[in-house]
């Protein structure tokens, strides 16, 4: 078996790394996505493909954002014709976001093209982390929650007659925050190790950052969303909240819903809007997610399969008991604006916030007519979250013109994005901005000076869902009945920028130096390289010196650790 990592090498959007293996005629991908505000998004969504798609067999996709998934309908469209392997929460957001995106001009596909693909859950019980789901002769996969959206797994790639001689990789996807326990956001379940694997493929986006312990902590995080209300009641101005539609939008609404639960004598006269039709139209898919159940086979245990306890200890809940979840699924189904009838006799269940939640979105009926005259505290929640188009990009060329509007930015943005640009006036006020000639532009004809802005911009952190450098360290190190594994004896790391990927190099060769683990990393920066996983992950075409100097590098790591035993 080959794979090689056509992106993202340097940069963290475009995943998409194909495998194969001639003898046996295996050939296919691990996620086909496009590059999204990245300098050579245009030339690599257009690009012409490095293989034939109608000789793949497959495609695996660990989730349903676009950078994952975006180039799948131009795979079709170019002659593929196999199925997609994936979760079925993760088929449905995708078809949802594929055809948003198709509607956009500059998109290289049609809606027609999005149905052509051919997606498929596999069979077996249970779907996550036990069951080697077949693929073709000796070659199997093996799924596990990763805790960054609804439907995103990490994937293990089998292929070999099971036994000793059996050999595997295990991709990350993308890595949610938190662990079992100490989860921060109110929804995902926490993210599953792998079982270990020769080989594993991690994302490193944000593989350099560690967080503060106040950035994971959803008290902190309400109180700084709570700030931003409190502003607005006193100005009676409008805070708008650009946002994505799958992950983070569910988040801020289940912190403003608790704001006004909490206290609804001081927030319940705030107007709340969701105006994102997107996120609207993925809301019921994201419900059932959360209603789905597994049973584990082996142990007969019934859990939720993406809906964490976090919520349901938070409010004061039980979710063992079935009364319990049948009121965290009311508070999950007001909170998403999800019609479903609410069940009076569990409404007194849980704490005073459990209590007191209540709907509190107000449908956007006119939005010409609450731009013009719509008056204060207001909230709206929006898309896009890099504020580049969506509704969010008919709401802030007036709203930024208004003395009174706030607007929070719930995470970090590209510097060439509208939502990086916005963020970088943060820290300018009004009086240094009036002495400003240039232009926040998102078309020729759509523009605002930026001495006209008269909005405060602020940063409200805690709504990531990227696992940070520990929480990466944690996913590829671990330790399982008094031993310490690994993710792979040897590690790519791709997904992030070099310094990123650099710096997370560094922290997992210290990990596994400090917990005696032979573990090797590389960092994959030619697209056109093949790797041999059969002879260790080394790179071809470059010769016997190069072999010889990964096998140096990992005799000079073993040394090291037995220096570090001997010490």
């Amino acid at each position: 078996m080959q794979v090689r990592f056509l992106g993202p090498l340097g940069m963290v959007t475009g995943s998409c790394t194909w495998l194969r293996d001639v003898a046996k005629g295996w050939n296919f991908l691990v996620d086909c996505g496009m590059q999204q505000g990245e300098r050579s998004s245009e030339a690599w969504n257009k690009q012409r493909w490095p293989f034939q798609p109608a000789e793949l067999h497959f495609v695996v996709l660990t989730h349903a954002h676009l950078d994952h998934c975006g180039l799948l309908p131009r795979l079709y469209r170019d002659g593929f014709s196999g199925v997609v392997y994936c979760t079925r929460e993760t088929r449905d957001l995708a078809i949802l976001s594929l055809k948003d995106a198709a509607r956009q001009g500059e998109c290289a596909y049609s809606e027609k093209d999005v149905e052509r693909i051919k997606w498929h859950e596999p069979k077996g019980v249970p779907l996550l982390g036990g069951t080697f789901h077949p693929v073709g002769q000796d070659l199997f996969l093996r799924f596990f929650r990763s805790g960054h959206i609804v439907g995103a797994v990490s994937v293990s790639v089998y292929w070999g007659p099971k036994g000793a001689t059996q050999r595997s990789i295990v991709f990350s996807g993308d890595v949610g925050g938190g662990a079992e326990g100490v989860e921060s956001l109110p929804f995902m379940r926490f993210p599953m190790n792998p079982i270990a694997c020769d080989f594993a493929v991690v994302e490193s986006t944000y593989g350099g950052s560690i967080r503060p312990e106040c950035d994971q902590d959803p008290i902190t995080r309400r109180d700084a969303l709570r700030v931003q209300l409190d502003r607005i009641i006193a100005t009676k101005g409008v805070l708008i909240l650009p946002t994505f539609a799958i992950g983070r939008t569910q988040d801020v609404l289940f912190d403003l819903h608790w704001i006004v639960a909490e206290d609804p004598e001081r927030y319940g006269h705030v107007i709340a809007h969701l105006d994102y039709p997107s996120a609207r139209r993925m809301h019921p898919v994201i419900f059932d997610g959360f209603v789905r159940m597994e049973t584990n086979g082996s142990k007969g245990k019934v859990r939720p399969l993406w809906l964490g306890k976090q919520s349901f200890r938070w409010l004061g809940m039980d979710d063992k008991e079935p009364a319990h979840i049948e009121r965290m699924l009311d508070i999950v189904a007001m909170t998403l604006d999800i019609k479903r009838t609410i069940n009076p006799r569990v409404a007194s269940l849980g704490n005073r916030v459990a209590q007191s939640w209540r709907r509190i979105l107000t449908p956007v009926e006119d939005r010409k007519a609450l731009l013009e005259n719509g008056s204060g505290p207001r909230v709206v929640v929006t898309g896009s979250g890099s504020c580049e188009g969506g509704p969010a990009r008919a709401w802030l060329p007036e709203l930024l013109k208004k003395e009174g509007t706030v607007v929070g930015m719930l995470g970090y943005a590209p510097p060439t994005a509208m939502a990086g640009q916005l963020l970088a006036l943060r820290k300018t006020p009004n009086s240094e901005r009036a002495r400003h000639t240039g232009y926040l532009e998102w078309s020729p004809d759509e523009r605002i000076a930026i001495r006209d802005i008269k909005a405060d911009i602020v940063q409200i952190g805690g709504y990531s869902a990227h696992a940070d450098q520990a929480g990466l360290l944690d996913w590829l190190v671990w330790e399982f009945r008094g031993k310490w594994e690994s993710s792979g004896k040897v590690v790519f790391i791709q997904h992030g920028n070099d310094d990123q990927r650099r710096a997370l190099d560094d922290a997992l060769r210290l990990r596994a130096l400090e917990r005696g683990l032979d573990v090797t990393t590389v960092l994959p920066d030619l697209a056109e390289q093949w790797f041999d996983l059969e002879r260790n992950g080394v790179p071809e075409g470059r010769g016997d010196a190069e072999r010889i100097e990964m096998e140096i590098r990992r005799l000079r790591d073993e040394l090291s650790r037995v220096q570090g035993r001997s010490a």
